[in-house]
């Protein structure tokens, strides 16, 4: 497979994992706060005795004449809402505790953190030539710890999910209503999906920030240089060699006979005049004629 075909099928699987974390986070956050056919088993646990079902953020309950209400529970004062739910006050009150005990802020910091890693992994992922390794190598930490910060943070809302439905229905019954409890099974199920989506997402994020990590430091993401613009250094051409001339130095070889002692010896200079040619007898029997 081609090194571009792999970066393509890891970004449209990086994509398609975080569309189905959007799309199943929401159901767990709205359930118990409408009142459609769909999400009616979208709920954290069911009291049995008044048909009171309970999510994150809100509370349902089956009136006979009205079928079944529900009503968010932020911001609602606990007579507001028994008013409006047909429940004795006491009902809601120990609804309201039973919602508290599971955590809404652990899966609230989840998605926060995979917003977070989402943006900063367009700028680790870019193909900007303009950022350098150093910068890149920020944005790449940054996206690292915020992803798996959210792995860390959506496996807890999971478990504390299953640890509390658990312990309310272990507390309920013993309790002064003794209603007995019914756990939400779907709600779970898809908690612990979001935090399965959510693992494969990173590592499908954390592999194309592998593959950005090794084209950067082969150099094919950095800016190169342009040959054509770089300005070529000027060129000297050295002169060609002269040829030096041999010839007879009179002038040096006079003052070198000078300046050396040997050849200012006596003994040679009487051997140079014994050695001297002298003129022949036929020279000075012409010169004599002459005369």
């Amino acid at each position: 497979m081609a090194a571009w075909q792999e970066k393509n099928k890891a970004r449209n699987l990086s994509y398609l994992f975080l569309l189905l974390i959007v799309a199943i986070s929401v159901f767990p956050m709205v359930g118990c706060i409408s009142a459609s056919p769909g999400i009616y088993q979208l709920f954290i646990a069911e009291l049995n005795d008044s048909h009171v079902q309970f999510g994150y953020i809100g509370i349902c309950s089956t009136i006979p004449n009205n079928g079944r209400v529900c009503k968010p529970t932020l911001a609602s004062a606990p007579e507001e809402l028994a008013k409006d739910l047909k429940l004795p006050i006491k009902i809601v009150q120990q609804v309201l505790a039973l919602q508290h005990s599971v955590s809404l802020a652990l899966p609230a910091i989840s998605a926060i953190l995979i917003f977070l890693g989402f943006i900063t992994s367009l700028f680790a992922l870019s193909n900007n030539e303009k950022p350098v390794k150093s910068s890149r190598r920020r944005w790449i930490a940054s996206t690292r710890v915020f992803l798996w910060g959210a792995v860390g943070f959506a496996f807890a809302a999971a478990y504390l999910l299953t640890f509390s439905i658990g312990a309310i229905e272990a507390i309920v019954p013993s309790s002064s209503t003794g209603s007995t409890v019914t756990r939400g099974i779907l709600m779970q199920f898809l908690q612990w999906v979001v935090f399965s989506v959510t693992v494969m997402y990173v590592i499908t994020v954390h592999y194309r920030l592998h593959l950005v990590v090794k084209q950067v430091w082969e150099g094919d993401i950095l800016p190169v240089s342009d040959k054509s613009k770089t300005p070529t250094p000027p060129t000297t051409a050295t002169p060609p060699a002269t040829e030096k001339k041999e010839g007879p130095a009179p002038a040096q070889e006079s003052t070198r006979a000078q300046n050396d002692p040997l050849l200012n010896h006596p003994l040679l200079n009487f051997l140079g005049t014994l050695f001297t040619p002298r003129p022949t007898q036929t020279t000075h029997d012409s010169n004599a004629q002459n005369v």
